[in-house]
């Protein structure tokens, strides 16, 4: 259960810019991709009608050459693709927009003189090596906007996909019989032309910041790789596969419709009614799934239910249905298919570093283009050795292969995904009167990529001393000192910032309250190692300053690239230049910050000065500790609430307690079931759910006089605080449990905190994180929170980079 904190800023003129050209982005992208998809598809469901207009002759020829029509644009596109959204990433996603559009206009005047099928072949492969109005559009969405809404921003693009392929074909039925098709053809080139124009003048994207290009040579500066997306080698293999069904079927659907129609001549009739009603239920299915994706976050469990989806109703295709009965499977198919491309957009464009989403969505879009060109390349050939109801099940089994193949990494997916739905929840500005944060660079102890894949990456974790690792090379001394800028990316979220030596008297704001003996072990390691601990996440509220630096250094190779166990992806710069380092100094100078996270390695900190002090050292690097400083109006930091284990407390005493004094309504289904019903109750009165081994319990309701006793020693703004009356009234008071470590123990996974329980006899508690409204009456009140009440997110890496205590 998560939140994405922010800190509420007015609207800055190139923000309210922005907002105002959101609505005129969406129209340009949408009127250009229908006019492309209208311009593609119209032949398509008519192609071996037309082809024999203009030279074709018999079944197999026809078919041949219609498999080899349809195919052309996807082949091009199939390699054109990737390059073309390399080239967006580096000149603009507008420029690929425009490209693509006057791409389409020639594509289409080419084809409107095409006299022989050969021709119309050039045309179409034109159409494809120029155009890819819709894949480019599609990287314009799925690049730009906030994270939270992308998978709309992606369902309402194919929503024009979906109209044109749905207006295309009815144009073409209506002029293939008169002769119009040319004439509409040249129509569309001028459309386009138009649009392309309009776009060139209209439509805006995010601002770029320029690369500076004197610290890095070219060669150093490296493109990351599309297979660090999670499951992107069965997911270019499933969506090959699926769209290899989905695209096969098109040529030889003609042909299965005019056997199952008695009529004479009214095959032509229902080819382009059933076509069009899969692309109206793939028009309202765009706007459904795209919506479904923001709500769920799990994209790859949508991509593999359409996938599913797509093989029953083609394989029901292959029966011999009236073409009345056909419709419902027809409407099936649509409106899963409406889910397919954007569910993997959405994946890959999630997992993309910022600077390379258009990259990793192109790729991504070559491997549907892969399938969508062989597959109606394979279809012709299959239909000569095979009968048309037998390659409709080979198309079917396609799409079930792509269903299989997506369902390991909709696996990991789940087990990666937050436990319900984000929420965005402003918090404060962070201000303060005790002044800005000071923060030095400093001389780096870094290690080699192979020693921090999981989080148990430091010395104390395994055991060791810094001075062995020092010993042993496995930590190496930069030169100079630096600031490094770091970028953490993956499935848990992103964050971005500059790791740093930070004033222990800095305006550093606290929030929670700390286990003394916590802080006095971790003084002593400092001592023993005499080396800094993992760096605290602190977050302030920047101008910009900080945030453009690392934007563009991000864009160069780093000096340290690590994915982890978890998925998520580590990146590490060096900040050796003067001006970059006197700019990042003067903004942190003037502004304070929160400590996120690590107010046990600060308190440490602050123990050991105090120590060094009082043996007469004086100043010292000891007077420094290393911080994560995140910009959260640039990159939000995430908010998880830390349920509750209690190991030693026995089930049947938790639930007499709780019962005399709440209302306990027991709780059936999943997990995910019992903390929905959790949530519901965020913003009211304190509600938990009790995880027993006799199942889950809803505790709401408490009696007021038991809330009056219980908090009598609680200062007001603690009294309404749900982690607040948990840890003082129900666990202290009501069950009396000692407030200590081994007793009760924080866990930020719901899942955790219930197999722990299980596996220790106790019992868990699960809640609510603090809501805005606790943190700004806190923050107000001076007052400081329980320990273990909140968990910022995603932490920042410990291994990556240590600081000595002896420099």
């Amino acid at each position: 259960m998560t939140r994405t904190v922010r800190t509420r800023h007015p609207a800055s003129p190139q923000q309210a810019d922005a907002t105002s050209g959101h609505g005129r982005n969406l129209a340009l992208l949408w009127a250009g991709q229908f006019v492309n998809t209208a311009g593609l598809m119209m032949l398509v469901p008519i192609m071996p009608f037309y082809l024999e207009q203009i030279g074709t002759s018999g079944v197999a020829e026809t078919q041949t050459w219609a498999g080899v029509a349809i195919a052309a644009p996807a082949l091009a596109l199939t390699v054109v693709t990737p390059l073309w959204g390399r080239l967006g990433d580096r000149i603009g996603r507008k420029w690929m927009v425009v490209r693509a559009l006057l791409g389409l206009a020639l594509a289409m005047v080419v084809m409107a003189s095409a006299g022989s099928p050969a021709l119309l072949v050039v045309g179409r492969l034109l159409q494809g090596t120029l155009g890819g109005v819709v894949e480019a559009a599609a990287a314009f969405a799925g690049s730009t906007g906030s994270d939270d809404k992308r998978g709309s921003a992606l369902g309402k693009s194919f929503s024009a996909t979906a109209a044109g392929a749905l207006a295309g074909p009815i144009a073409g039925g209506l002029l293939v019989g008169s002769g119009g098709l040319p004439q509409l053809m040249l129509g569309i080139a001028g459309i386009a032309t138009a649009i392309a124009v309009a776009c060139a003048w209209a439509l805006r994207e995010p601002d770029r910041t320029p690369e500076h290009r004197t610290e890095a040579k070219p060669a150093e500066r490296q493109r990351p790789s599309v297979l660090r997306v999670p499951g992107a080698v069965p997911l270019a293999a499933a969506a090959v596969g699926v769209y290899f069904g989905v695209y096969g079927l098109i040529p030889v659907y003609a042909e299965h419709v005019e056997g199952i129609v008695a009529e004479q001549g009214s095959a032509s009739l229902w080819v382009g009614v059933l076509h069009s009603v899969m692309w109206s239920a793939t028009l309202l299915g765009s706007f459904w799934w795209g919506k479904r994706n923001d709500l769920t976050g799990r994209p790859l469990r949508t991509f593999a239910l359409a996938a599913g989806g797509c093989a029953a109703a083609i394989a029901v295709v292959s029966l011999p249905l009236d073409p009345y009965a056909m419709i419902p499977v027809r409407l099936a198919q649509g409106f899963c298919f409406a889910a397919l491309a954007q569910s993997v957009f959405l994946h890959f464009s999630k997992h993309a570093p910022a600077d390379h989403k258009s990259g990793f969505v192109s790729t991504a879009n070559s491997y549907l283009l892969i399938g969508q060109s062989a597959g109606p390349l394979l279809a012709g050939p299959l239909v000569a050795m095979l009968t048309t109801p037998g390659t409709v099940l080979i198309m079917a089994g396609a799409c079930g292969l792509g269903c299989l193949l997506a369902i390991k990494p909709y696996l990991d997916e789940k087990r990666a995904h937050d436990e319900v739905p984000d929420e965005t929840r402003p918090t404060p500005a962070v201000t303060s009167p005790r002044g800005g944060v000071a923060a030095v660079p400093f001389r780096g102890w870094l290690t080699g990529s192979h020693h921090h894949a999981s989080r148990c990456a430091t010395p104390w974790d395994r055991g060791e001393s810094p001075a062995s690792w020092q010993r042993s090379g496995v930590i190496t001394q930069d030169r100079q000192p630096a600031f490094y800028a770091y970028e953490q990316t993956g499935p848990h979220g992103t964050v971005r910032g500059v790791l740093a030596s930070v004033h222990l008297d800095s305006g550093l704001r606290t929030h929670e309250e700390i286990v003394p003996e916590r802080a006095t072990a971790l003084a002593g390691l400092m001592e023993h190692g005499r080396m800094g601990l993992g760096p605290a996440l602190l977050g302030f509220s920047g101008d910009g300053r900080t945030t453009r630096h690392l934007g563009d250094l991000a864009r160069r190779c780093p000096i340290t690239e690590v994915q982890a166990h978890d998925g998520q992806i580590h990146r590490l710069w060096r900040i050796i230049d003067h001006p970059r380092q006197d700019e990042i100094i003067a903004e942190l100078d003037e502004r304070t910050a929160f400590i996120a996270d690590g107010h046990h390695r600060y308190a440490a900190a602050r123990q050991h000065r105090r120590s060094a002090y009082a043996a007469g050292r004086g100043p010292g690097p000891w007077d420094y500790f290393p911080g994560l400083l995140v910009d959260v109006t640039a990159t939000p930091l995430r908010l998880a609430p830390l349920h509750r284990v209690l190991p030693h407390l026995d089930p049947q005493q938790a639930l007499r307690g709780a019962s005399a004094h709440f209302r306990m309504h027991p709780l059936r289904g999943p997990l995910t079931h019992w903390l929905t019903v959790l949530k519901r109750h965020a913003g009211g009165p304190p509600a938990f759910v009790l995880a027993t081994p006799r199942g889950g319990f809803l505790l709401t309701e408490p009696r007021p006089a038991f809330l009056e006793t219980a908090l009598s020693d609680s200062r007001p703004p603690l009294r309404s605080l749900h982690v607040a009356v948990l840890d003082s009234a129900v666990i202290r008071h009501l069950w009396r449990v000692p407030d200590e470590p081994r007793h009760v123990a924080c866990e930020p996974s719901a899942a955790s905190a219930i197999r722990e329980a299980r596996r220790t006899g106790g019992v868990a508690v699960l809640t609510n994180p603090p809501t805005q409204h606790d943190l700004e009456t806190a923050a107000a009140s001076g007052v400081r929170l329980p320990r273990g009440s909140t968990s910022f997110g995603p932490k920042p890496h410990p291994g990556l980079v240590f600081r000595s205590l002896d420099e």
